[in-house]
């Protein structure tokens, strides 16, 4: 009889483990639109092509590092205008944003460092479709920012 109960109480105890994970997985896993901002983006400024950034994920949330500068900039050429640990940092390879988290289907939280200034922003991203990419940087809040539109790299 000891040996019955002991044995339930193990395929409980294993039986709740098994729901929690599978619940936990369930809360990792990201819809469409959330994962469409992963890829190769072609920025712009101006409206003219400037450098490309890659987008991956890293423990849930959404980095973005360069992988092609601007025209006008070389591949040795680092980010003087920046503070902190970007401070003369390579700019090819730099990880410009960081720290982005899923809330409903955008990303936030984050922030995104402009090489060109050295300033650092507080960030959105949202995709349109899955070619296209909107990053709004501002200070403080959303409303006093400006908004860059990404195109996918195929």
């Amino acid at each position: 009889m000891k040996t019955i109960r002991h044995n339930a109480l193990c395929i409980m105890a294993l039986a709740c483990l098994a729901l929690a994970s599978f619940a936990g997985a369930q809360a990792q896993q990201l819809t469409p639109k959330l994962q469409n901002a992963v890829g190769h983006w072609q920025t712009y400024i101006d409206g003219k092509p400037a450098g490309t950034v890659e987008t991956y994920m890293s423990n849930g949330q959404l980095f973005g590092k360069v992988t092609k500068v601007r025209p006008g900039r070389t591949p040795q050429d680092l980010c003087d205008k920046c503070s902190g640990e970007y401070k003369n940092q390579l700019i090819l390879g730099m990880v410009i944003m960081r720290n982005f988290h899923p809330d409903g289907e955008d990303w936030v939280g984050g922030t995104i460092v402009d090489p060109e200034n050295g300033k650092e922003y507080k960030s959105k991203i949202w995709s349109e479709g899955k070619d296209i990419l909107h990053m709004r940087g501002f200070i403080g809040i959303s409303l006093l920012g400006r908004t860059e539109v990404w195109t996918r790299i195929p």
